[in-house]
């Protein structure tokens, strides 16, 4: 970073800042004033222009001041501000040019800043002090009274989410230490804790937040190798800050903090002793030499000129001896001092985006109720029907916009399945890796809560029982390094998750005797290896040996299950013994919206979702047949299948008693097959899902309802349901 561009960075503060009212400094406002000043304060520390530093300082003092609310006299910190920018140029431009300074002016700035707030210049003593103290732990004991109760709450929900941003990048950073990209992607979060926890006067979460970031700083800038060491200090910081802020807002509750006081005088012991680990900074002739640019000859020539002439510089030298352009030069200056700028983004309150959805739904269901009555008119303009037709895309363009609002990249849910594997794989003594395959496929937000405890109890069963300890692997020729993969793709309307290891697989035999063992299943029946891989997921169900920490008590596989099928999902197991297993799990992209058939039974209709539907037919007299303890069957391309009349199940009245004289529909769900039996298929649609209340909720073989087209409520069925109906009736 240049002299030349740390003027243009002051310049531009300082005008951003002139720009202002009194009324439009807000704590925001001064928020980004802090972080620019912090952008400036690096850059000058390696100018090692300590002038600039001492007016920064001071600058920030009156700010931070004036955001807690501790300067009553609003008039004088605005001009001292203007002051003390204009001196902050001033110094700036003096030293480029003759390496002095207004030393006067600057005394008299910071005695009227100590004057109004207080402000003392101080050294930076903090390795001296962290040296002096004794490592004792040490709770989280000086939270301030709380002066602004809804800026603190809204420091922890933004807290806690910059906390996991970190832990999942820094798992991204332990497979790519050397990828500036993500170490600025650490580096940001901590920069805005440091940055709200200094407005709040939380002095622990600052300073832990502050040394955190030095030594991020000290790695993206190639000061400091990232090493396994560098990876765990920063684990153990972001855990440390996450129970911080949790204890900050415990305070805010009124309740007792019971975990064992924090040892963060240790944690900062380490990270000091990390910050000396450095590496030299490649100098601009090392990268242009590694690129290919110069060979070594040429080097050695530039450099002896540059020892003969003091103030020329290497890749001046390499320019005017026309052995390098300049724009390799430009490019290699760039990649010793290349940061990465922040995404453009905007935060929008969720309950907002919920309304907008909502709302675009019932725009949908107008559409299609005004569609509808005006199809049903025997003249109609033709006019009118073609500005319906546009009023049409324009509503499955918005609908399709709107939806993919709510939509977020599973890659995050992956990166701290990664945490928890490589935390459960540590505490095991096994050697683990993750591989992810399709992190950026989007799910609704609203699932990504829903499918995390599925997919952690997924995971501990792989660490747990599935992949060997590396002794094991290696006895029967595997590498010893196991491996999970999370995989996931959108597969027509759903989203599919796969969760694989390359460890033992499920012993067939060993379920089959669980089951018959605790009555499941009755000895001698005939089970395909679907059928008895499924019987894991009965409640109570387990294998294991010995109960763990971490799994073997038989509830992990039921709760997903449950959590599966809450989702209108669906899950199935693919395994083959000493390759492994994998979990296939199948979602609905959204939860707002579903395509489903409308069909006609009687004088209802039902929306049934097209994701359970395998075919429709209106199947002969031959078809049907009637099996002694089995009921109704249907003959569908040579294979039986369960006859279930909807009528029966619902009691309703209807016309067609006959298989032969109505639609048959084979839908499927749990692995299994049926029939249903309808009197017409009215169409297909996609419709907005409504809940039928409490009250309705939990009904069996109902899924929710939908508006259709005429403004007739359609109940959506849950096959699942009608398949528990029909055998509860026999």
């Amino acid at each position: 970073m240049t002299q030349e561009e740390l003027i243009n960075k002051i310049d531009t503060i300082a005008s951003d800042f002139l720009l202002l009212s009194r009324e439009e400094l807000d704590i925001p406002t001064a928020g980004k004033l802090l972080n620019q000043l912090d952008a400036i304060g690096e850059i000058a520390g390696k100018l090692a222009w300590k002038p600039i530093l001492s007016i920064k300082a001071a600058i920030s003092d009156i700010l931070e001041k004036l955001i807690i609310d501790a300067i009553s006299d609003k008039e004088t910190s605005f001009n001292l501000l203007e002051k003390g920018l204009s001196l902050l140029q001033e110094t700036a431009q003096s030293l480029s040019t003759t390496g002095s300074y207004p030393e006067e002016e600057l005394s008299i700035f910071v005695a009227d800043v100590q004057k109004l707030t207080g402000y003392e210049e101080k050294r930076d003593e903090a390795k001296e002090e962290i040296k002096e103290k004794k490592s004792t732990p040490s709770p989280m004991t000086s939270i301030p009274s709380i002066q602004d109760e809804g800026l603190v709450r809204d420091f922890i929900n933004e807290g806690l989410e910059y906390i996991e941003e970190i832990e999942v990048n820094i798992l991204n950073l332990e497979q790519n230490p050397k990828d500036t990209e993500i170490i600025n992607s650490i580096f940001r979060p901590f920069h805005s804790i440091k940055g709200v926890a200094g407005f709040l006067n939380l002095s622990e979460i600052r300073d832990l937040a502050h040394s955190l970031e030095n030594l991020l700083d000290k790695a993206r800038n190639g000061v400091l190798p990232v090493t396994p060491a560098v990876i765990d200090v920063i684990l153990d910081g972001a855990d440390t800050l996450k129970t911080m802020i949790k204890d900050l807002s415990a305070t805010l509750e009124g309740k007792p903090i019971t975990h064992e006081p924090l040892d963060i005088e240790s944690l900062m012991e380490n990270i000091a002793s990390l910050e000396e680990m450095q590496v030299k900074p490649k100098k601009i002739g090392e990268i242009l030499l590694e690129t290919g640019a110069i060979d070594e000859e040429t080097l050695e020539e530039a450099l002896e000129i540059t020892r003969e002439q003091p103030g020329k510089k290497v890749g001046e030298a390499l320019i005017e001896k026309g052995v390098a352009t300049p724009k390799q030069v430009a490019q290699a200056l760039r990649q010793q001092t290349e940061q990465m700028a922040e995404a453009s983004t905007i935060r929008v309150d969720t309950r907002k985006l919920d309304d907008l959805i909502d709302m675009v739904g019932e725009l949908v269901i107008a559409h299609s109720i005004i569609r509808q009555d005006i199809a049903h008119q025997l003249s109609s303009d033709r006019n009118l029907m073609r500005d319906i037709a546009q009023l049409t895309r324009i509503t499955a363009s918005l609908q399709q916009t709107s939806t993919s609002l709510r939509m977020v990249p599973i890659k995050q849910t992956f990166q701290r399945m990664s945490r928890l594997v490589r935390d459960l794989a540590r505490n095991k003594g096994k050697n683990i890796r993750v591989e992810m395959v399709g992190e950026e496929t989007e799910i609704d937000r609203h699932m990504v809560d829903e499918i995390y405890n599925p997919l952690v109890h997924m995971v501990r069963n792989s660490v747990d029982h599935g992949i060997e300890t590396p002794e094991e692997r290696e006895a029967v020729g595997k590498p010893p390094r196991g491996t999970i993969e999370l995989k996931a793709y959108h597969r027509g309307g759903n989203i599919v998750i796969e969760i694989s290891d390359d460890g033992r697989g499920l012993d067939r035999q060993k379920i089959l005797e669980k089951a018959i063992r605790l009555g499941r299943v009755h000895a001698g029946e005939d089970l395909s290896d679907d059928e008895i891989y499924r019987l894991i997921f009965l409640p109570g169900f387990s294998t294991a040996e010995k109960v763990t920490d971490v799994s073997g008590r038989g509830v992990g596989m039921d709760v997903v299950k449950k959590a599966v099928e809450k989702l209108r999902g669906k899950i199935d197991i693919k395994s083959t013994p000493g390759k492994g297993v994998t979990f296939i799990t199948s979602f609905p992209l959204t939860m707002a919206i579903i395509d489903g058939m409308i069909v006609r039974v009687g004088g209802q209709r039902y929306i049934l979702p097209t994701t359970a539907i395998r075919q429709a037919l209106r199947p002969s007299e031959e078809q049907y047949t009637n099996v002694v303890g089995k009921g109704e069957m249907i003959n569908v391309m040579g294979n039986l299948m369960p006859l279930l009349r909807l009528s029966d199940v619902f009691g309703i009245q209807t016309e067609k008693k006959m298989p032969w004289e109505a639609i048959t529909i084979v839908v499927e769900a749990e692995g299994r097959m049926k029939c249903l039996l309808v009197d017409e298929i009215l169409g297909k649609t996609e419709v907005v899902i409504k809940s039928l209340g409490e009250a309705l909720k939990k009904v069996r073989g109902i899924a929710g309802g939908a508006i259709l087209g005429d403004g007739q409520i359609g109940l959506i069925l849950d096959v699942e349901g009608l398949f528990y109906l029909a055998e509860s009736q026999l």
